[in-house]
């Protein structure tokens, strides 16, 4: 396993094209996110309500129990997704006052509002 990032209260790793997230307080670790082609970013919301991965698309997991593990085709309040097809790829993701900006490999740019998502 390979650290990407770490807060507080939890550490995300990847494993091949699994990301994983361990809770701290309990060691328990999770899959939050499974990436065609690996991970290419993940950042943790600075109150670590959510954390966001992005590669062949975006994956937005809610950082509270009950710690769903993550399924591809599964609808879940755990989780939101976008771009998972495989048409895009995202290359870079920032993250202000929680609007989620993605660019995306075509150049383009994208934002969600992660407020009005959960």
């Amino acid at each position: 396993m390979v650290k990407l990032v770490e807060s507080v209260h939890y550490e995300i790793y990847k494993e091949y094209e699994v990301v994983l997230l361990k809770i701290k307080s309990s060691d328990q670790i999770v899959p939050v996110g499974d990436f065609y082609g690996d991970i290419e970013k993940v950042i943790i919301s600075p109150t670590e309500e959510y954390c966001i991965m992005a590669g062949c698309g975006v994956i937005i997991y809610q950082l509270k129990a009950p710690y769903t593990p993550y399924e591809y085709e599964k609808n879940t309040n755990q989780w939101k997704e976008w771009y998972r097809d495989g048409s895009i790829w995202i290359t870079n993701i920032v993250l202000e006052n929680d609007i989620l900006t993605m660019q995306m490999e075509t150049g383009d740019e994208k934002t969600i509002n992660i407020k009005t998502i959960f």
